[in-house]
């Protein structure tokens, strides 16, 4: 992988991709694809809206941004803007994190519709969830999924690489990435997955990481810039994974732009 952290000025900086980006990503190719119009044709929210009236769809209830959608519009701006200066990275647990968001949110709107009561759906979600999702559901969420990488990557030139991908040129095994992610739970308090991802990104050695998720941003930018408290924790961990050095990624919103040399 690559990184702006070491002497080779000719390899372009890096971007690691969480699972939330991915879901704000898919979310803004769905909303466009139902209203018939590109990803680079959207410049905000209202024009979005208004592609889906032209095709009638009901917005009565769209007049403030979709939270998830409008961060989708927002990352896929700053990514395809960044297309001839960055590498895009992320991971085959990020997508599989990603696609299980999808497909709840899509059994939770089944059960919404059916009127199943909250009080139920909480109590007995696996139960419930497995009625309200047929098998048409998830072939078409996987088949939508194939899609959605396609487009980004043959219209807008937006590569995604899992870090695991050997086909890409990659190194990197899962068995070394686990190895990576259980030399940071052993030195951070966090869930495993989380681990997972964070060594996955540590390990390509990007430059920075994009996520929605304020605590895995504050980990990251602790390492990074790290203070008398954190110090200790970010030499220790980059000597258990090997690394010669302390400069772990820094940590960026969705909506960031992301830095120029």
């Amino acid at each position: 992988m690559t990184s702006a952290n070491t002497a080779a000025t000719d390899i372009p900086p890096s971007v690691f991709l969480d699972s939330s980006v991915l879901v704000s990503l898919f979310q803004f190719w769905e909303a466009c694809r139902g209203a018939d119009v590109d990803l680079n044709e959207v410049r905000d929210w209202k024009q979005l809206i208004e592609a889906l009236k032209s095709v009638g769809v009901t917005t009565n209830s769209l007049n403030s941004p979709d939270p998830t959608i409008n961060r989708g519009l927002q990352s896929f701006q700053r990514l395809h803007a960044s297309v001839p200066d960055y590498l895009y990275f992320s991971s085959r647990v990020c997508w599989s994190q990603a696609h299980h968001v999808l497909l709840e949110a899509r059994g939770l709107e089944n059960l919404i519709r059916q009127g199943v009561p909250q009080s139920l759906r909480m109590k007995r979600p696996q139960t419930l969830y497995r009625i309200s999702l047929q098998e048409l559901d998830y072939t078409n969420l996987e088949k939508q999924f194939e899609e959605f990488r396609y487009t980004l990557k043959m219209d807008f030139a937006l590569d995604i690489v899992d870090v695991e991908d050997t086909t890409a040129g990659s190194i990197i095994t899962p068995d070394h990435i686990w190895d990576s992610a259980k030399a940071i739970w052993s030195r951070i308090l966090m869930e495993v997955s989380d681990a997972y991802v964070c060594a996955a990104a540590i390990l390509a050695r990007v430059d920075f990481f994009v996520s929605k998720d304020s605590s895995l941003r504050e980990l990251f930018n602790l390492l990074h810039d790290t203070d008398e408290d954190w110090s200790a924790t970010a030499t220790s961990l980059t000597q258990a994974l090997g690394m010669t050095s302390t400069v772990l990624p820094k940590a960026l919103t969705p909506a960031s732009a992301f830095p120029r040399n």
